[in-house]
């Protein structure tokens, strides 16, 4: 009896796996092309549905140089991805009725009272500025539609962030950061465009003044330790930075060499709401997992379902946005560039309170995806995406650097992951 047990669930096991092949031989093979084309070292990717894992593979290798081969535990930088997971923070004290989505954030940080707003971004401080008409709300902080830029643009006013925040090395807290982020001005005025925005940052500073606890200590206590996110935070362990994935980046010429800018795993005290967390592949699944389940894990309540539902919806109504016929350049998923050169809204997306929404499909070139998706990427071309109707989650970790060198596949990346995700669905 035992014998045939044994067989039974060894045959098990082989018909999941023959499955899971068949189903995502797409998916599969994107993959594995990516680093046999030598246009990624090594990638994870995972994909969530019906309450089961229905696949999970690695191709390629964590470090070139040391020929360290992936094996599935891997740690990753995950930049721009921090943002959702800090905006989920927030909302957690939203459901304890710590604030309102309307209210000033002034009402919590006094620095934010009084803003200036430049008159001419491209041009920037220099071409002076006015008085904001409005104050900035929690709603548009979440919506980056506060007038906020993020310091990553080719735009005057984006050059001072990125000199005076980014690439100064005297803010050593989140609290000090954000201080000095108050003192430059806005891009827009508040609520007037959605635009792409270093505003994460004041939402993991609320956090911290609503919580009375630093935000690495809130979300390791409200985050992950209910998703068993065991090997996400801003600081790593010893063991934890052996399996951190090298960081890699397209020379001028198009060639993948290890980037210059390694990602420093311990030590940190500026925990950042814009970038900055390390997490593995499962870990963010798990995050996914709940945000897919309405905002519980195994038992395990996150968020309310109606905090779910309000996160997801578009949040950009009455704000300029691009229309069909404008022209832009593709940067990212969700983002591009547009004439004035700041990061604007794709056309066919919205956005909610931390993610980005596919509203309209054919016109935001996603004609397979469900309108409702909701996803985000960061700058090392990680990407992940939430399907609620097809009841999915799907990750893809690797480690190609945007932010400083040139990323000809910026985009492509996460768009072949969906393209050959929802084919294996079909």
């Amino acid at each position: 009896m035992k014998k045939y047990l044994t067989l039974g669930i060894f045959l098990f096991i082989g018909l999941q796996l023959q499955l899971q092949a068949q189903t995502f031989t797409e998916f599969d093979q994107y993959l594995f092309k990516e680093v046999q084309d030598g246009r990624l070292v090594g990638v994870h990717g995972m994909v969530f549905q019906d309450g089961q894992l229905v696949y999970n593979q690695t191709y390629g290798l964590r470090d070139r140089e040391s020929k360290d081969t992936l094996r599935g535990n891997e740690l990753y930088f995950i930049q721009s991805m921090t943002k959702p997971i800090v905006s989920v923070a927030l909302m957690t004290l939203y459901d304890e009725g710590k604030f309102k989505l309307d209210d000033p954030v002034s009402k919590y940080l006094p620095e934010y009272a009084n803003l200036q707003v430049a008159n001419d971004p491209t041009i920037g401080s220099s071409a002076g500025t006015h008085p904001a008409p409005s104050s900035i709300t929690i709603r548009q902080i979440l919506s980056h539609t506060a007038g906020m830029s993020h310091g990553i643009a080719s735009i005057a006013i984006d050059k001072e962030i990125w000199n005076g925040i980014i690439l100064n090395g005297n803010l050593k807290t989140l609290a000090q950061r954000t201080e000095a982020l108050a003192k430059i001005p806005l891009a827009f005025d508040p609520g007037s465009k959605w635009n792409y925005s270093f505003s994460p940052d004041v939402v993991g500073r609320l956090v911290e003044v609503l919580s009375g606890k630093n935000l690495d200590q809130y979300l390791q206590e409200r985050i992950f330790d209910p998703l068993q996110m065991n090997n996400s935070g801003y600081n790593l362990s010893e063991a934890q930075s052996q399996r951190v994935k090298t960081v890699y980046a397209y020379s001028p010429d198009s060639i993948l060499t290890r980037s210059w800018g390694q990602p420093n795993p311990s030590g940190n005290t500026l925990f950042a709401g814009v970038n900055a967390l390390f997490t593995s592949a499962s870990d963010y699944l798990r995050f996914g997992e709940m945000i897919l389940n309405q905002g519980e894990w195994k038992g395990n309540r996150i968020l309310r379902p109606e905090t779910v539902a309000l996160m997801t919806q578009d949040q950009t109504k009455g704000v300029q946005r691009l229309g069909t016929n404008d022209p832009f350049t593709p940067l990212g998923n969700g983002i591009v560039s547009d004439t004035l050169g700041t990061l604007n809204l794709e056309p066919g997306h919205g956005f909610g309170l931390g993610f980005a929404i596919v509203q309209e499909p054919e016109m935001a070139n996603r004609p397979e995806a469900a309108k409702g998706e909701i996803f985000w990427s960061g700058a090392n071309s990680t990407h992940f995406f939430i399907n609620f109707e097809k009841k999915l989650v799907a990750v893809f970790m690797t480690q190609v650097a945007s932010i400083g060198s040139p990323n000809p596949y910026g985009f492509y990346f996460g768009n072949e992951m969906r393209n050959s995700v929802y084919k294996g669905l079909k």
